[in-house]
């Protein structure tokens, strides 16, 4: 584990939306309870003197049916020029860094990403579906 892993980077950060997927499935007329799951994950990559971090949340009931939605936002980091040298950064698992010291990143994308969820699931004329901005912890 990195200490103070967000001094490692800019301030400046560079969000965008990667990509947002619904698909509608057809709901079985037998099935009267739900269980409604948000899966997370995380994927960063190194490219010369940045970490791209991107961030999927993916929501879907059990059994599978009504729609699956899946939503992944991005962000870009700057790593600074002193800590380029301070850690070989291709070696770290970012991902794992992220999770464990990054709510200075994934506090704003987690909240993108719930609000976009509670939008879409509304724009069908139902309650909005209003899930956690917080990636699940790991069991």
């Amino acid at each position: 584990m990195i200490s103070n892993f967000a001094e490692c980077f800019v301030p400046e950060q560079e969000f965008y939306l990667d990509k947002i997927s619904y698909n509608r499935i057809e709901k079985n007329e037998e099935t009267q309870e739900y269980l409604l799951n948000c899966i997370d994950s995380l994927e960063a990559t190194v490219i010369e003197d940045k970490v791209n971090l991107i961030v999927r949340r993916t929501v879907r009931f059990e059994p599978q049916e009504i729609f699956e939605l899946t939503i992944s936002f991005g962000v870009v980091l700057k790593i600074k020029e002193e800590k380029q040298v301070e850690y070989d950064w291709n070696s770290i698992n970012l991902a794992d860094e992220f999770q464990m010291n990054g709510n200075f990143v994934l506090d704003n994308i987690m909240s993108r990403i719930s609000l976009l969820v509670a939008e879409i699931t509304s724009s069908f004329g139902q309650n909005p579906i209003i899930v956690p901005p917080m990636i699940a912890q790991k069991n």
